[in-house]
């Protein structure tokens, strides 16, 4: 579909039909014909998803393309899953896992220059985790204590795989830290772990110091100052004084090739 205005009509069409058959499920009207109609709209999705993949294998330019299909794929996975005996949280993080992949997707086509989609793939992940965990752990802590430690972990892994974003150590520690202090059991304000977590920062400041040290100076840009005019013999003043000198910089007092100088005679009042 070359045609802009014909693109504009099928999503407009796509996005209307797909808000009317999310209407009718909310209000149950649907309700004895749904394992039929959650495959039929997986169908659905998985068709748009497969659509969005080839116009991206066609244009690899448009990059963004893979994220909807993942998503798409998502929500199929979550139509496909509600029809089984399946928790609902493990519904809501089969969302974010879609999430997920389609970052890790934008990643895995170029490493070097996508470092980034680490940072939002990795967050949606662990978020995935934790919705999808909490169907088995009720305990708030447990669930603060993944979530901190793998949003912690993400910043690491950026680390380790992009050793020039070294900056990423800082979120990471802190993070981390966070989960240590959520993991110390209760009444343990005098643990070595308490009171020594801020020599985290100290090692990220000499850290930071090294990696400064090790850095090449910049080299200085150097002028050479103008260097005296030289006086010539009398004889040769006259043809010398024809062409400028250009021996250094800031003696050349000629008008520039091509200018033109007019002197414009006073008109009379």
């Amino acid at each position: 579909m070359s045609d802009p205005r014909l693109r504009s009509i099928v999503w407009a069409i796509s996005l209307i039909a797909s808000g009317a058959l999310l209407l009718l499920f909310e209000f149950s009207l649907l309700a004895p014909y749904s394992p039929l109609v959650e495959f039929i709209l997986a169908g659905t999705f998985v068709a748009a998803a497969i659509i969005f993949f080839g116009t991206f294998a066609r244009t690899p330019a448009d990059w963004w393309r893979v994220i909807p299909g993942w998503t798409l794929l998502g929500l199929a996975g979550v139509l496909v899953l509600s029809t089984m005996a399946v928790d609902q949280r493990w519904l809501g993080a089969t969302v974010f896992f879609g999430l997920a992949l389609a970052f890790t997707h934008v990643y895995l086509l170029d490493r070097s220059s996508r470092w980034w989609a680490l940072i939002p793939g990795g967050f949606l992940l662990v978020l995935g985790l934790v919705i999808g965990v909490s169907a088995w752990i009720a305990s708030m802590d447990r669930l603060a204590l993944l979530l901190f430690g793998g949003l912690g972990a993400v910043f690491f892994l950026l680390f380790l795989l992009h050793r020039r974003q070294w900056w990423a150590v800082i979120p990471g520690g802190v993070l981390l830290v966070f989960a240590a202090l959520i993991a110390a059991p209760e009444g343990g304000e005098t643990s070595p772990l308490l009171r020594g977590w801020p020599l985290l920062l100290v090692l990220v400041g000499i850290v930071v110091a090294l990696r400064g040290g090790r850095r090449a100076r910049p080299e200085r840009l150097t002028v050479n100052a103008a260097r005296p005019p030289q006086r010539t013999p009398a004889k040769n003043a006259g043809a010398l004084s024809a062409t400028p000198s250009r021996s250094a910089l800031g003696e050349y007092t000629q008008p520039a090739p091509g200018a033109t100088v007019e002197v414009l005679p006073d008109q009379d009042d």
